[in-house]
């Protein structure tokens, strides 16, 4: 037997009962046990879909004394179920200078929640709600929160600011943004440091070089020992020779580069205004290379 069959035997059983008494007498018992039963219906629905607040209120009228004692007797447990369960939250509002405010109202999905914040815990149900915070000569605020069940003395607070005066747009000075700096000249945006990553690249350009051809040469080198040392051709030594020779131009200018980069970066931090120009200058020497670095500041 499911609740609803119980209940309807509950009401069955009242007005059996009530036969016995006058015409009027037992009209009135089978409305009272039938009012009882659809409250205790009403709260078990109202329950289930979350609106707790309104559950309650069913199960305080199914649990009368005028309901049948089945009836009563599960209601009242409903009751203290549902009770625990309803979330309370606590409402403040502060004006711009961090005070707190009295005389501001709240509302809940549109419908009115608290005319003014004393203070005390207020009921809702649970789920996704929409709190509109507002006040006499202030923004209004909306927050949008999800409330739990269970959730007892949560504090949801709003800052309640003064409008901006008008013609004075979201960046002017005292709308929430910083003023503007009264050097009677607005800053230059700064350049990429164009200088030091072209040198860098150079760098790194010129250990890859370098690295290449030293491999390269040493490994033409090790062939001619190997295969005709020390009667090989002299293009296939001047080939070597080369090789060498460029390894190591390609690894003073990586040097140069990166020295000349470090050197921009100093330069430019120094005097940021004033651009400085760099030189770089390689000249390729017997077995080798010279590098030179000059800089205009």
């Amino acid at each position: 037997m499911n609740q609803r069959t119980a209940r309807r035997s509950v009401v069955a059983a009242g007005v059996l009962a009530a036969l016995a008494c006058p015409e009027p007498a037992r009209a009135r018992a089978g409305d009272a046990a039938e009012a009882c039963f659809t409250a205790s219906e009403e709260g078990q629905r109202l329950r289930d879909e979350g609106r707790l607040r309104e559950a309650r209120a069913r199960f305080i009228a199914c649990g009368a004394a005028a309901c049948p004692a089945l009836v009563r007797s599960d209601c009242a447990g409903w009751l203290s179920d549902v009770t625990a369960r309803v979330p309370t939250l606590i409402l403040s509002a502060q004006d711009d200078n961090g005070q707190d405010v009295a005389d501001a109202r709240v509302t809940i999905d549109g419908a009115p929640l608290a005319a003014r914040l004393d203070g005390k815990a207020v009921e809702v149900d649970p789920g996704e709600h929409v709190f509109r915070f507002e006040r006499e000569g202030s923004a209004p605020v909306a927050l949008r929160l999800v409330v739990r069940e269970g959730e007892k003395l949560r504090r949801v607070s709003a800052r309640l600011a003064r409008p901006a005066a008008p013609g004075r747009g979201a960046g002017a000075p005292g709308a929430g943004t910083m003023a503007p700096r009264e050097d009677g000249a607005a800053s230059p945006p700064a350049s990429a440091p164009l200088l030091p990553i072209a040198l860098g690249g150079v760098a790194v350009a010129g250990g890859v070089a370098y690295a290449a051809l030293g491999l390269s040469a040493r490994a033409d080198a090790d062939r001619l020992r190997a295969t005709c040392a020390p009667r090989c051709a002299e293009a296939d030594v001047d080939a070597v020779r080369t090789k060498v020779i460029a390894a190591n131009v390609a690894f003073g200018v990586g040097v140069a580069a990166l020295g000349g980069a470090a050197a921009a970066l100093l330069l430019r931090g120094a005097s940021p205004a004033a651009p400085a120009a760099a030189a770089l200058h390689v000249v390729p020497l017997p077995g080798g290379a010279a590098a030179a670095l000059g800089a205009r500041f």
